[in-house]
């Protein structure tokens, strides 16, 4: 802090250090004093705190004298070997005019050179830094003196107002300016304390502080709690002329740190009302009811409800010309608006059309209710002022023709809320028999056999284009649910995983491998993704396209009640397209085999045309081991495991729709059954 710097005057010295050697109290004119060269500081230039300095001594006098010794041939008749920086702000000041070379400087003569000697190194030795903590106490001590603050600032030469922020430091709390001295406080968090009127919570605090647990939100927390400042954004439309002329009071923060605060909420708060009634009668005469409030984000007024969520492809053609054309009136006033001052007398009348323009906005998209109700809320951004719109039913005889007596709002809602049904893809109903089978079992069937048919799709790239672009063409032709887990092929950029689960090296662990080395000769290159695959021929893009393709394949269904019926005819679609055979690559191993039951390892064998009776008296290991060694001498993979086989759809154009495609009963969003939906 400046007043610090400038109550340290060159260094401030301690004369007790020189107590002991011989000194003698003497006066020298100004123009007789000269600066030892024998001073540590006698070649550095005056420093940026010299003026002040100057204006403190103006104010004061020098209040600790400087030691000088007797002048040598060639030398003023006093030299100083201490006061440095006091000298220089004199010298200021009679360069300036202020003083003449006849000032009297009150010194202290070494007359000896032990003296001499001590006056040149003790009082840069064994100087103390002057505390910020330490200037603080001293202002409270000067006020305690009937010192008051014009006197205080006169003799420090300092304004009144630092002088203020100095004497409102000194009266926190002693364990705040404590835990100042100590560093566990900065200044900046002191002047918080300064705020805080209570003194028992600034111990309270300080204390935290001492014990090292201080947190800086702990007290901003309690000074900001309950402030209303002008950054209110009621302030917005009022404005500080009106506020104070209807006796609002203001106080500006004496460290300039936070904004002006009000001290008259109530003033406030009915200043405000006074500006929007303009605009509220403007709606009210066009039919609307309005409220005011401190925003409009809680629940509407009783007897309107919320506005539906806009989802513009439900909305008609005449609807989206509506909006788009409300919007555009919105921007026109907006800009016409631009420079409006929000404070103006005339603000709130002029504001009056841009609000009902935002009720036209509100109203587009709606068919079986209108805009009822508005609430108005302050706002600190735009024009001081937010609108938030309510709706109506409108009674039977008022709904358009082209609205359909089955259809409502809700209904709408639910809709875009949760996604709708497939429109333009038949999901024909895949017939999997799961009786009998444990969860477990069902996801690592197949889970197998999505991995088998990943690797059949890597191998042919033909196949591998055709499901690319298909996939792309449901996402982005088709109306298709936008979730990724009703079809087969995870184009998002997932591999294929199942957690906890290694990958099987014949089947996913291959194709997985081949990336790894596309990866390293990736890196190799030095190039970015599109220019390396660029330089690949053009039968090594379509491998990788292949590849890229394949394990985004995820067809695995995690319980027997979750069967993904659209997902397994792309499946059995794709075996189709790429002749896939999980046998080519793999048998059963110990790992799948393992949580089979010794009824469904029977089952296998059966299904292999192995008869031999010693597989009954096995146990469950010796079992798992007999198939597998079966498995692979046959070259065999259960049939279940071919999506051809397992997962074709029997498309019947007299059986019932398929589920996804199914419209079942509108349900509240909210309600228990609408989260056994999403659940499902």
């Amino acid at each position: 802090m400046a007043l610090a710097q400038a109550l340290e005057p060159d260094p401030m010295t301690d004369t007790s250090a020189v107590a002991s050697a011989s000194m003698e109290d003497i006066t020298v004119r100004l123009g007789d004093l000269g600066l030892a060269p024998e001073n540590l500081r006698f070649k550095e230039p005056a420093d940026e705190g010299v003026p002040q300095l100057a204006e403190t001594i103006a104010a004061a006098g020098v209040i600790i004298p400087p030691i000088v010794r007797p002048g040598r041939r060639g030398e003023q008749p006093f030299m100083a070997l201490d006061g440095r920086r006091r000298r220089l702000a004199l010298l200021a000041l009679r360069d300036a005019g202020r003083v003449d070379d006849d000032y009297p400087v009150r010194c202290k003569l070494a007359l000896d050179k032990a003296a001499q000697a001590a006056a040149i190194v003790l009082p840069n030795t064994e100087h103390a830094p002057v505390h910020v903590a330490d200037v603080i106490v001293a202002i409270g001590k000067l006020r305690k003196a009937k010192m008051d603050t014009r006197s205080i600032s006169a003799a420090l030469g300092y304004a009144e107002l630092e002088i203020k922020r100095l004497e409102a430091l000194a009266e926190v709390h002693p364990k705040v300016l404590v835990a100042l001295r100590q560093g566990r406080l900065t200044l900046k968090q002191v002047r918080l304390f300064a705020r805080l009127a209570d003194k028992k919570q600034q111990a309270e605090i300080a204390q935290t502080a001492l014990d090292g647990y201080f947190q800086d939100y702990q007290i901003r927390r309690v000074v900001e709690c309950g402030r209303l400042t002008i950054e209110d954004p009621r302030f917005t439309l009022v404005g500080l002329d009106r506020y104070v002329s209807v006796g609002g009071r203001v106080e500006s923060d004496l460290f300039g740190e936070f904004p002006d605060t009000l001290l008259d909420p109530d003033i406030l708060q009915a200043a405000w009302r006074n500006r929007v009634q303009p605009i509220a009668e403007h709606l009210q005469a066009e039919g609307l009811a309005v409220y005011l409030g401190d925003d409009g984000d809680f629940g509407a007024p009783e007897g309107f409800s919320r506005l539906p969520y806009v989802y513009r492809p439900d909305l008609s053609e005449a609807q989206a010309t509506a909006l788009d054309e409300a919007r555009y009136r919105v921007t026109q006033l907006s800009s016409e608006l631009q420079d409006l001052d929000p404070t103006a007398d005339a603000a709130p009348v002029a504001l009056g059309p841009l609000l009902s323009a935002m009720a036209a906005v509100a109203a587009a998209p709606l068919s079986r209710c209108k805009i009822g109700a508005a609430m108005l809320s302050p706002a600190a951004d735009g024009f001081g002022v937010a609108a938030t719109f309510y709706s109506v039913p409108l009674p039977a005889e008022a709904l358009p023709d082209e609205v359909e007596d089955d259809v409502d709002e809700d209904e709408i809602e639910v809709a875009s809320r949760y996604g709708s049904a497939i429109a333009d893809i038949e999901v024909p109903k895949a017939d999997v028999e799961v009786d009998g089978s444990s969860h477990v079992f069902h996801e690592t069937r197949t889970d197998v056999a999505t991995r088998g048919l990943i690797r059949d799709l890597a191998d042919d790239p033909s196949a591998a284009l055709t499901v690319l672009v298909a996939q792309l063409f449901k996402q982005l032709a088709l109306h298709a649910s936008g979730s990724l887990d009703v079809g087969a092929a995870q184009i998002s950029g997932t591999r294929y995983a199942r957690v906890g689960a290694p990958v099987m090296p014949a089947l996913d662990g291959d194709v997985k491998a081949r990336l790894e080395r596309r990866r390293e000769a990736y890196k190799a290159s030095g190039l970015r993704p599109i220019p390396w695959v660029e330089t690949l021929p053009h039968g090594e893009k379509l491998a990788l396209l292949a590849e890229l393709t394949a394990i985004s394949l995820n067809v695995r269904e995690a319980r027997t009640s979750a069967i993904r019926h659209a997902a397994r005819a792309e499946a059995a679609e794709i075996a189709a397209l790429c002749g896939a055979d999980i046998s080519a690559h793999w048998t059963p191993d110990a790992a799948y085999l393992g949580v089979h039951s010794k009824k469904q390892l029977m089952a296998l064998l059966e299904e292999m045309g192995v008869e031999d009776d010693r597989a009954k008296t096995l146990k469950k290991d010796d079992l798992v081991a007999f198939v597998a060694e079966a498995a692979a001498e046959r070259q065999w993979a259960p049939a279940a495991l071919s999506w051809e086989a397992a997962g074709t759809p029997v498309i019947d154009s007299d059986a019932e729709p398929p589920a996804e495609a199914t419209a079942g009963p509108v349900t509240e969003p909210g309600s228990t059954e609408a989260l056994d939906q999403i659940a499902a």
